[in-house]
């Protein structure tokens, strides 16, 4: 039985709610677990397009518990638990959008960044704080945030364990939208159901070349939009919008 997270599926959106919040959602072991287990049952449902990811109460989330022992090497303890989670996101073929009230800090920094989209309350944060108690970023903080705002910028954040405002996560591309934060769930809501009427296969396809993309060269990505613009070219989506195109109607997609 779910016990830290709330999760329900609703018109092809999964919301999972990050719910600890005497602990402002921290992680512990169970959550992970609970997180784990839930990410591979949606993934598997084809009625899920879109997710949202969000935290009860006060905020996102704190980060680790760290009222928890974590016995050494703490690498291990990484490897272990929260690398499958968010290998599990940037390979999905949902896409996942970070739904950020209050802060989102030390690990939970890293799982709102890494996610296909974030929108943001406009008092959010997201807080690289790790080095107020001696520590270095972890979760693929480093890489999210020197690709995001350069190595100077993201270097100061880190060493100086600061806040990123939400104003200043949308400047960098952290972020994709700021709202009221009395609006956040609504908007959430509506660009999930903006999303979830989009072409399945396309939006797929694109979330993998771009996750890619950063790691090879010009050519390389041509070629690789080539072999996947094969798959999506013979589709019935692509035949189904085509001749809606020429219709001039909207088109259905049915994720085939």
């Amino acid at each position: 039985m779910v016990k830290y997270l709330e999760f329900f599926v609703e018109n092809r959106i999964a919301t999972i709610v990050l719910s600890r919040p005497d602990s402002y959602n921290s992680f512990n072991q169970k959550l992970r677990k609970e997180l784990r287990s839930v990410l591979m049952k949606i993934e598997e449902d084809p009625e899920v397009l879109i997710v949202l990811l969000k935290g009860k109460g006060k905020g996102f989330s704190a980060g680790a518990d760290l009222n928890e022992p974590f016995p050494p090497p703490i690498s291990e303890h990484l490897e272990v638990e929260y690398k499958p989670i968010f290998e599990m996101i940037i390979k999905s073929r949902l896409l996942f959008i970070s739904v950020v009230h209050g802060s989102a800090a030390g690990i939970s920094s890293a799982l709102a960044m890494v996610c296909d989209f974030m929108i943001m309350g406009k008092d959010a944060k997201i807080s690289l704080i790790f080095s107020n108690i001696g520590l270095v970023p972890d979760g693929g903080a480093t890489w999210l945030l020197e690709r995001a705002m350069g190595y100077k910028k993201a270097l100061e954040v880190i060493v100086e364990g600061k806040h990123i405002s939400a104003e200043e996560c949308l400047k960098f591309g952290l972020a994709n939208k700021i709202v009221d934060e009395k609006d956040l769930d609504h908007e959430a809501k509506k660009w999930a159901s903006s999303l979830s009427k989009r072409a399945p296969l396309a939006f797929s396809a694109s979330k993998k070349l771009l996750r890619k993309v950063s790691s090879i060269d010009y050519v390389s990505s041509f070629h690789e939009e080539a072999k996947l613009q094969d798959k999506m070219s013979i589709s019935k989506d692509f035949f189904n919008a085509r001749t809606a195109f020429l219709k001039k109607q909207k088109p259905i997609f049915e994720g085939k």
